[in-house]
C-alpha cells in the first residue's frame, strides 16, 4: 500500500471506528419470520467474514493513532466478528436480540462510513457491498434503515410473542361477547348482528396466531383482523356497554401490538 494510500485509510479509519455501538426505529409493513430473521443474521456473519477475509493484511495488522489514541485495526475488526457471532448465539424464539443487532448495525454503519470515503480500488470493497445488502435486510426486519441513524430504534417482536397477541386480540374477543348476551338494554337485531361480528373477529384472530404459528406471511389476515375490529368498534360506539369495555380495551391493546409488529398504521 503506497504512503498516500495508508495515510488515507489511517484517517478515515479513525473516524470510522471512534464511535461503536449505540441504539436505534422505523417500521416496515411486509414482517419476515423468526427463521427468515435467523437466516439474515447468518447472511451478515458470513459477509462479514468474506469482508475481513479479503482485506490488505498488511492493513488489518496495522495500529491507528488519532485525536482518541490508538486503535489496533484488527483489534477492531474482531470486535466485530465477536458481535456478530454473539447475535447468532443470542437469537431466539423467546428473545428478538435488539441491543446485539442494534451493536452490530451500529458497527456496520461506522465501517460503511469509511468504505465510502475508501478509494474504490480498495480490497474488500466488493465484499462490503454485498455485505451492505445483508444489513439492510437485517435492519428493515428490526423496524430501521441501514445506514442506521442515531437514536434509532431497533426492535422486533418474534414469532412467540406475535402469535400470543394474536391469541389475546381472540380470547378477550371471545369475554367481550359473553358480555354482549347479557346487554338486555341493546336491541336483539343488533345484539345478534354485533355477535357474528364478534365471533368473525375471533376465527379471524385464530387465523393469524395460526399463521404466525407455522411461520407464514400474515400482513394480509392482520389487515383483515384490523378491518373486522373496526366494524365492532362501530357497534361499540353507538352501544356502550360498561361491563363489556375492559375486554373491549384488551381486544384494541392487543391489536396496536400486532399492529406495531407489522408496521401497520393505527
Amino acid at each position: 500500500m503506497t504512503s498516500f494510500n495508508r495515510r488515507a485509510w489511517n484517517i478515515l479509519l479513525v473516524s470510522a471506528l471512534a464511535g461503536w455501538a449505540v441504539p436505534g426505529f422505523a417500521q416496515t409493513s411486509d414482517r419476515l419470520s423468526d427463521k427468515d430473521v435467523k437466516a439474515i443474521i447468518d447472511q451478515v456473519d458470513t459477509g462479514r467474514d468474506k469482508f475481513e477475509g479479503n482485506l490488505d493484511g498488511q492493513f488489518k495488522g496495522s495500529t491507528i493513532r488519532g485525536p482518541a489514541g490508538e486503535t489496533k485495526v484488527g483489534g477492531a475488526l474482531q470486535d466485530y466478528q465477536d458481535s456478530t457471532k454473539k447475535l447468532q448465539e443470542r437469537f431466539k424464539a423467546d428473545y428478538a436480540a435488539g441491543p446485539e443487532v442494534t451493536t452490530v448495525l451500529k458497527q456496520s454503519t461506522q465501517i460503511d462510513t469509511f468504505m465510502k470515503g475508501s478509494p474504490t480500488s480498495m480490497k474488500g470493497r466488493s465484499e462490503w457491498d454485498a455485505q451492505v445488502l445483508n444489513l439492510r435486510r437485517l435492519a428493515e426486519s428490526y423496524g430501521t434503515t441501514f445506514p442506521t441513524p442515531d437514536g434509532a430504534v431497533v426492535r422486533r417482536m418474534n414469532d412467540k410473542e406475535v402469535a400470543d397477541a394474536a391469541a389475546s386480540v381472540g380470547t378477550a374477543a371471545g369475554r367481550f361477547k359473553d358480555e354482549l348476551d347479557k346487554a338486555s338494554t341493546v336491541a336483539k337485531p343488533a345484539r345478534d348482528a354485533a355477535k357474528k361480528d364478534v365471533e368473525a373477529l375471533v376465527k379471524q384472530a385464530e387465523t393469524v396466531e395460526s399463521r404466525i404459528n407455522d411461520g407464514k406471511p400474515a400482513t394480509a389476515e392482520v389487515r383483515q383482523l384490523i378491518e373486522q375490529t373496526h366494524r365492532v368498534q362501530g357497534f361499540v360506539d353507538a352501544n356502550p356497554i360498561p361491563a363489556a369495555m375492559p375486554n373491549w380495551q384488551s381486544v384494541q391493546a392487543s391489536l396496536a401490538k400486532l399492529q406495531q409488529a407489522f408496521g401497520l398504521a393505527r
